[in-house]
């Protein structure tokens, strides 16, 4: 009877072990959701986005005669 009583002392604390392992590991029901939007999308550069301003020309005397 002594016997029989540890196996099913055995045998339940197994079972619970099992169920506890199993709760706390499961497996993932579904794979996850792709993300929204471009997430591919390249970082922005590195380089100045200031844009060079160009020196101004002189300005041409008004009594200048146009080349021929």
């Amino acid at each position: 009877m002594a016997t029989l009583k540890n196996l099913i002392i055995v045998a339940a604390l197994l079972v619970a072990g099992t169920a506890l392992a199993i709760a706390q590991n499961a497996p993932a029901s579904q794979p996850p959701a792709p993300a929204a939007g471009n997430t591919a999308a390249p970082a922005p550069s590195a380089k100045s986005t200031k844009s060079k301003q160009k020196k101004a020309k002189p300005a041409k005397p008004a009594d200048a005669a146009p080349k021929q």
